[in-house]
């Protein structure tokens, strides 16, 4: 989920942390192991600007659903949580003049880690939130990306009343769990091994008005987030940002240093300079990503390594041996054998 954006280390706000936590039946010493596995206790879970580090947070949320033997341990425990869980923009959201202002406002304000994890909404031709993990390094993700995909359905729902379903959801890794389970939930058809993790909205629902429009109070909840925003970070470099454009590129296709420029507004030349200030090359950008794209399909499926390499954007085996080689200096059969 979310990063303070206060430190380089991405970090979530702990209050979620301790959400999750307090809404499993577990007893004081499993919760106890939990952090202890993570150098954590339970003193660094208390204050309201407390916060962990993301991926200790990703792998709690793992351990806790293997422990309970509930694969859709993310997804459960999102339609069961409140705007509280996100603090003043969660109220922002039920309270805003339409569920286009809510989205916009939450996608605004949260889900956003340097570069790290990225929400984004977009309403061409569909109304689309997006949300998008972007370091490979950052493992075990499915139980929080199914929880925050979950999480803004659930904010939806409460806006709205209840009288919701999206069109589509997507999510990158496989399925776990029965699908009739995730079509419950969301009330739609849920694809997974997606290029993407999103909720596509019908057309008609962006312009509908929640139950509780207050406009008094968001103005009031706008103005405390603005008074409790820490300093705006200084500017990432060029390499990171190619590498959050890559990240909603790779699976597609087609992907050039033109249209990775083109999508960071600035020329191909330009781009091409600035990594070259920077002692980095698109071409090994774009290769680092591929590969680090490959280590997870090599970890997460059962996918063959001719499938891989194709989503990994490589024509052929030879070609994408070479380069995982190079890159992690094994064979992605050794690699595989060794997850």
């Amino acid at each position: 989920m979310r990063d303070d954006g206060s430190s380089l280390r991405p970090v979530i706000h702990a209050r979620v942390v301790l959400g999750i936590l307090n809404a499993v039946d577990i007893s004081a010493s499993h919760r106890a192991s939990l952090l202890d596995r993570e150098g954590l206790t339970a003193s660094d879970l208390r204050g309201l600007d407390a916060t962990v580090p993301l991926v200790s947070y990703m792998r709690i949320f793992d351990r806790l659903a293997g422990d309970l033997a509930q694969p859709t341990l993310g997804l459960d425990l999102s339609n069961r949580m409140g705007p509280e869980l996100v603090g003043a923009i969660g109220y922002v959201f039920l309270f805003s003049p339409s569920l286009d202002a809510a989205i916009t406002a939450f996608s605004e304000s949260v889900f956003s880690i340097q570069g790290v994890t990225a929400l984004k909404y977009s309403c061409a031709p569909l109304p689309v939130v997006t949300y998008t993990v972007s370091d490979d390094a950052l493992q075990p993700r499915r139980q929080d990306v199914e929880f925050s995909i979950g999480y803004i359905h659930r904010l939806i729902k409460l806006y709205l009343g209840g009288h919701y379903s999206p069109k589509e959801v997507y999510f990158e890794h496989p399925a776990q769990g029965t699908r009739s389970h995730y079509d419950r939930i969301f009330g739609c058809p849920v694809y997974f091994d997606q290029a993407t993790n999103a909720i596509v909205l019908n057309a008609e629902e962006k312009e509908r008005r929640g139950l509780n429009h207050d406009p008094h109070l968001t103005s009031i909840l706008r103005h405390y987030m603005q008074l409790a925003r820490p300093g705006e970070p200084g500017p990432d470099s060029l390499a990171k940002d190619v590498d959050q454009a890559l990240s909603g590129l790779l699976e597609v296709g087609n992907v050039s240093c033109r249209l990775v420029a083109a999508r960071l507004g600035i020329s191909e030349e330009t781009l091409r300079r600035r990594l070259k200030r920077e002692n980095i090359s698109f071409r090994e950008i774009l290769r680092r990503k591929r590969i680090a794209l490959a280590r997870r399909y090599l970890s997460e499926t059962d996918l063959g390594i001719l499938q891989i390499a194709q989503r990994a954007g490589y024509a052929e085996t030879a070609s994408f041996t070479r380069a995982f080689a190079f890159e992690t200096g094994m064979t992605p059969t050794q690699f595989r054998r060794q997850t």
